[in-house]
């Protein structure tokens, strides 16, 4: 099967794929941001930070020699995600292109521009999944996915999965204030400064408004309210300097099955600077390297990492492809800075 530049010249309908926006409620993007890498792997360093500090001594006494941070080299190679279709209705739109002259292909463009823009949306969904499946358990799992089974673990830290000591469905005996505030203080002790932001779903948030503690945080003279407001309840967080929490229940369907790409009964802590914590590197294609190459490249190599979208052309049958393609996968660099608790059933 090979690049077919007949209709489109795959740097154009590179470009095209590469501008396609991805749904609004794709956000996870936003807790691991997007890097572009030349390269099909990816290198980080772990620091082992320890907060000295200087010592004072006496004139003419020797200085006292530092210690450094120990660092961990790690490094992985990315795998590749895709999807490929036959543009649609091929062999009416060939014959409307004989039967004009040959100068009839604007309809055929249309639907491979078509194609290549439903295909790009499935691999971000894809890599949306992949992004919910890190930060819910600091690993990346593909079981037998299209032949690939994989498991890339960057290390849960002990005490780091917390379990509500009463699930927050038991509105009248759970503490959803307290429990909250004691992960703040551990994650804190870990990392020497507080969360910046936590994520979860409407259910939980919605049982934390019916909660008795917290109405009772949020009433006032006029009596404990049945089910405070979100606004009343930002107001609760803020009178005990927890971070902001935001809702994220986003569904993307895998084949037929609505799926979830954070499970709905976790509660999880974030860093401030979501590059603390990680990123969700893209890398460079074997079809990106084939634009590159050769004697008169399409681009250049910087231009190589992320999407390419290309048309390609076999002959037993004659069939055309619209192909969106990618190399890349969501990284923690710095475990500690990931707090997932469990807070529902």
């Amino acid at each position: 099967m090979a690049f077919n530049f007949d209709l489109i010249d795959p740097v154009q309908l590179t470009g095209f794929v590469r501008e396609v926006p991805g749904p609004a409620n794709y956000t996870l993007d936003s807790v691991l941001p997007n890097v572009l890498i030349e390269d099909i792997d990816v290198a980080w360093d772990i620091a082992t930070r320890t907060n000295r500090s200087a010592m004072f001594r006496s004139y003419d006494a020797e200085t006292p020699i530092g210690q450094r941070d120990s660092f961990e080299r790690r490094r992985v190679s990315m795998p590749p995600l895709g999807v490929k279709t036959v543009v649609g209705e091929l062999e009416r739109l060939r014959l409307e292109q004989v039967r004009s002259g040959g100068n009839n292909t604007s309809r055929m463009i249309e639907a491979i521009y078509d194609d290549a823009e439903r295909n790009t949306r499935e691999v971000l969904a894809r890599m949306e999944l992949a992004r919910g499946d890190v930060i819910s358990d600091w690993k990346l799992t593909l079981s037998g996915e299209n032949g690939l089974t994989l498991e890339a673990d960057f290390g849960m830290p002990t005490g780091h999965d917390p379990t509500a000591a009463v699930l927050w469905s038991d509105h009248d005996d759970s503490d959803p204030i307290a429990d909250y505030a004691d992960w703040v203080t551990d994650y804190t002790d870990a990392n020497g400064e507080p969360p910046g932001r936590t994520l979860t779903s409407r259910a939980v948030i919605g049982h934390m408004l019916m909660n008795a503690k917290v109405r009772t945080y949020a009433g006032s003279l006029a009596g404990t309210p049945q089910m405070v407001t979100r606004s009343q309840l930002n107001t609760v967080l803020e009178a005990f300097d927890l971070p902001p929490i935001f809702t994220y229940d986003t569904q993307i369907n895998v084949g037929t099955t609505a799926t979830r790409p954070v499970p709905a009964n976790r509660f999880i802590m974030l860093p401030a600077t979501p590059s603390d914590l990680g990123a969700t590197y893209w890398g460079v294609t074997a079809e990106a390297l084939e634009l590159a190459g050769g004697q008169n490249p399409g681009i250049a190599f910087s231009q190589a990492p992320g999407l390419v979208g290309v048309v390609m052309r076999d002959g037993d049958p004659v069939r055309t492809w619209t192909k969106v393609t990618a190399i890349g996968m969501p990284i923690i660099r710095d475990p500690k800075r990931l707090m997932v608790a469990e807070v529902l059933a």
